[in-house]
Formats: structure tokens, sequence, C-alpha cells
């Protein structure tokens, strides 16, 4: 075993080098090519590569079929080879190589450096490349240690990762990201890119928000993919610790990218569009929630792991899915001036994702009651089944009202039918309702040990109805509308910091102190950030203190469980 491992790091660091030298040889070697030349090897070197890499993609999946045998060669590769073509590209918007279609339409000379870097994920092209950048590096991390030719879930679920990458490289070749135009339109690239015209764009948030959306998108592809292996093998389990660890690891470090990314975007949003709040339900800001609230939901899931196993993977297979029609929503461009801008095929796609998605979303919903109907006396279960429910009913109200534009779309031209669009009230006032069933069971579920639930219902009933007197009062004197609910979301505050005292103790470690109290931080951080984004925007400090804290909580208790799940060495237990 310590063989193996030694190998594993060996292997890593000769892996690490070599990309090293990758990316201080490549630029060196361009330069040195006269201007013309390289601009004419870059744009047939990039497509080329792409090619090389689908022929490499098949070669690894016909030997994992014949053979079952992870080559690492190939899985290194497959890495090296996509971080060249990223690299390339990475290099001529850096030089301004406008001469390539795809620099000229998303970069300017005029630019600030990093911002040429993050342009690179502005297109489709760009987006695809930097998606399949991250997938082979953590499939190449996934498959560094396993050479058991029966683990048939590891190898199936390599199988599908395989699968899916050659999938994108044919949308990357079909798109033809290196095509070239000896004669640009725009000799400095896109005029409209130019700083002083989009200042919106410039920020710092602009880089960090995207880069974290892309890595969680990337590693989320190890769970889905594990998922569907372990249930295409008869409902077998993985046979190597190192993979299972990767599991739960993925998809906690996929939540807590995911939770930055909507986090930095929803300040950047809130500083640079001057909405007033740190949501404005904009179609990409409610696609890109989606995916982090069936996260969310699946940290519920350990309640359903003895009776029904299989809803466990349909929720990591919705997660993974959510993540497909979020890219979907956000190309197509679902606009707040009533249409549909995607193309023909782009609409259909995303039609047909979003009824798959609402489909196993109203079946999980089912499922759901029906387990609540049968064990709503064991109050540890109910608060959890509600939690679960209400996170699903979130997600259910943002798929439907995306769907609603692209469905209408395509039914408009068969029926006398004119396109819908979904607004902002549609879901400030549905994700209002069930948000406040969110923060009831947060209450509930910090509370339930220590006190009686009439007590906690009576607590909840007094504070709404004292609450909807002073907020009618302040109304009446001020002029200014203060929701009533959000006292729901203070003491379900109240209720994390009470259930925190209760169990703060330091006498086992830091290790046993966050392992029974990152739930209660967690949940703490929900309800600040569910008050920040209700209070009036004329309170914007009071905004910005509670959303801040709120995000601040929520990574206080993710980021230890990370390093609790992966980096500590424990044995694996199977459940």
């Amino acid at each position: 075993m310590k063989l193996k491992d030694l190998s594993s790091k060996r292997t890593l660091i000769i892996n690490l080098s070599l990309l090293l030298c990758l990316l201080v040889i490549v630029p060196i070697i361009l330069d040195l090519i006269v201007i013309n030349s390289r601009i004419i090897v870059i744009s047939f070197l990039g497509n080329s590569l792409v090619i090389i890499l689908i022929i490499v993609l098949i070669v690894d999946f016909f030997l994992l079929i014949v053979k079952k045998l992870n080559y690492q060669l190939l899985s290194t590769l497959n890495m090296v080879l996509t971080l060249f073509v990223f690299i390339l590209l990475m290099y001529c918007f850096l030089n301004n190589i406008f001469e390539i279609v795809y620099v000229m339409n998303y970069s300017n000379s005029a630019l600030p450096l990093i911002y040429k870097i993050v342009f690179i994920w502005a297109g489709e092209n760009g987006s695809i490349l930097t998606w399949m950048m991250f997938n082979s590096v953590i499939v190449y991390f996934y498959r560094i240690k396993n050479q058991n030719r029966e683990d048939l879930v590891f190898i199936r679920s390599v199988l599908i990762s395989l699968v899916i990458s050659i999938v994108f490289l044919f949308i990357l070749l079909s798109v033809n990201t290196f095509k070239l135009d000896i004669s640009p339109a725009f000799i400095n690239g896109n005029p409209n890119l130019h700083p002083s015209l989009d200042p919106i764009l410039m920020s710092p948030f602009m880089i960090w928000h995207p880069f974290f959306t892309f890595i969680a998108y990337g590693i989320f592809l190890i769970p889905f993919t594990i998922t569907i292996a372990e249930i295409t093998t008869r409902n077998l389990e993985l046979m190597n610790s190192y993979e299972q660890e990767f599991y739960n690891f993925s998809v906690k470090f996929g939540w807590l990218v995911l939770t930055l990314s909507i986090g930095l975007g929803a300040y950047w949003a809130k500083i640079a569009l001057n909405w007033g709040r740190y949501w404005g339900w904009d179609p990409v800001e409610t696609v890109s929630l989606i995916p982090w609230l069936f996260s969310t939901a699946f940290f519920h899931t350990i309640i359903f792991k003895k009776k029904n196993p299989n809803l466990i993977k349909i929720n990591v297979g919705i997660i993974f899915l959510s993540i497909i029609y979020s890219t979907l929503v956000t190309r197509g461009g679902i606009s707040p001036i009533h249409s549909f801008t995607g193309g023909s095929e782009l609409i259909v796609w995303t039609v047909l994702v979003g009824l798959i998605l609402t489909g196993f979303s109203l079946y999980v919903i089912y499922i759901v009651l029906d387990y609540l109907m049968e064990e709503y006396r064991n109050k540890k279960l109910l608060f959890d089944y509600l939690s679960y429910l209400f996170l699903f009913g979130l997600s259910f109200v943002c798929i439907f009202g995306l769907l609603i534009t692209p469905l209408t779309n395509i039914l408009s031209t068969y029926f006398p039918l004119n396109e819908i669009y979904i607004g902002p009230d549609f879901y400030i006032i549905t994700s209002l309702i069930l948000a406040i069933g969110l923060a009831v069971t947060l209450v509930f579920c910090s509370l339930w040990e220590y006190f009686d639930l009439k007590w906690i219902g009576l607590i909840i009933i007094l504070g709404v109805s004292i609450q909807s007197v002073l907020s009618f009062s302040f109304l009446f004197f001020s002029g200014i509308w203060i929701n009533p609910i959000i006292v729901i979301y203070f003491i379900s505050i109240i209720s994390s910091f009470y259930k925190f005292t209760r169990n703060f103790t330091m006498k086992k470690g830091i290790a046993y102190f966050f392992r029974i109290n990152s739930k209660t931080i967690i949940h703490s951080g929900i309800s600040f950030i569910l008050v920040g984004t209700i209070i009036p925007s004329m309170f914007e400090t009071f905004q910005d203190i509670f959303f801040i804290t709120g995000f601040i909580l929520f990574l206080v208790g993710i980021i230890p469980s990370i390093l609790r799940t992966f980096f500590l060495k424990k044995e694996h237990k199977k459940d």
C-alpha cells in the first residue's frame, strides 16, 4: 500500500512539473515564431489538439471497457492536452491576437491584463473549454490511485466521465474556437468591451464569481458519475476508500465553491447594478441558485440512507442535471425584456432538461411527503423532512419560472400563444413563502430538544404578531414598510445561537467541536443571509452586516467539515 502511495506521489510530482514547464516553455516557443506564421500555427495547433484529445479519450474509453485498466498515462494526457489548449487560448488573449475570431469578439487591446484572462470564458467556446479544463483536472485526481479491475463502479464512473468529456470536445470542435480571420473586422478587438464603455464588468468580483462557478461545475462531475455507475452496477459501491473520500469531498467542496460563487455574485450585483438589495431575481441569478439549493438539500438525505438510498442518488443526479440547465439558461439568454435569445436548438434543450428536472423534483417531493405521512411523530425526522421539502420547493419554483419562457416560445410556433416572461415578483412572493417555512423549520431544529413544540410555536406566532403591529405603525408614521416576517428569521438566528451555546465545548478538541456544531453554524449563517435579503434598501448598512456575517458563518461551518472529510487520515468505513 505504501509503495502504491509513493508511486502516486511520484506520478503527481512529475505531472505537475511537466505542467509548470508547459506554462513557461509554450509562450517562449511561440514568441520565437514570426507573427504571421505564429497566428497560423496557433490556429492549426489549437484545432488539432482538440481532435487529438478526442482520439485520446476514445482510446482510453475502449481500453477501459476491454481490459478494465485505469491507464494513468491517458488520464495525464487528457489533463495536459486540455490545459495546453486553454494555455494556447490564453496566450491569444494576452497577446491581442485578434485574427482568432473568438479573441476578437471577446477581448480588446485596452482591457487590463487580468480581464483579458477573465474574458476567455465570456463566450460559449471559452466557457466549454474552461469547464473541460476543470473536469480533466478533477478526473485526473480521481483516477490517480485505483488499479482494481474488479471495482466496477470506479471503471464505469470513469467511462461516464469520458463520454461527457468527448461530447464537450465535439461541441468545442463544432464551434471552432481557433477559427482564423487574417483580416479581422476590429483590429483592436471588440470596441464594446472598452473599460470606459462597460464599467459594470470591470470589478474583481467578475474574476472570482465565474471562476468558482466553473470549479463547482467541474467537481460535481465525480459524484454524478459515481452515482450513475452505482445505479447501473446493481447498486454496488466503490471498493476503494480514496474514491469514496473523494466523492464525499467533492460534494462538500462543490457546495462550498457554489456558495462562494453565489455570495460574491450577489455582492457584485448589489454594488455594480445598484439594485439596493443583494438579490434581484434576474434569470441568470435565479438559475445559478438551483444547483446550490439541490446540493444543500443533499445534506439532509442522510435520513433517507436506510429507507431509500436511491433517493440520495437521484438527488446527486439532479444536482448535475441542474448544472446543465443553469448553463443552458445562462447561454440561452432569458432576458428581462420578455424574450429568449438563444438559438432554436438551445431552446429545445433548455425545455427538455427543464421538463426532466421538473419531473424529478415532483417525484422527490412526492416520495418525501409519503415518508412524512408515515414518520411525522419522530420530531427530528419531521423537521429534516420539512427542511428538505422547502429546499426542493424553492428549486421547483426557480425551475418552473425559468421554464415558462422557452416553453411558450416553442408553443407559440404551433399555437396562437404569446411568449410569457416570468418576472421577479413571481419569485419574490413564492420564495418568500417557502423561505418562511424553511426558517420555521430551522427554529424547530434548534429548539425541539430543549423546549416543548407548543411553546416554540407560540413564540413564533407572538413574535410575528408583535412585529406586524410595529411594521404597520412604522408604515403609518414614516411611510417605510418592514416585512413582519423578518422576525421569524431573527428568531431563527437566536435559536441557532442558543443551541450553539448549549453545545459549546472544547474539552474533546476542535474536531469534535465542529462535528457537533457545524450544522448549527451553517443554519445561523442561512438565517443571517435571509435577514440581509429582506431588510429594506434604505437600511443598507444593516443589509451588508447581516448578509456578510451570514456568508462568513456559512463558510466557518462548512470548511472544517471538508477538512475533516478528506485531509484527515482515518479509516474508511462503509455505512
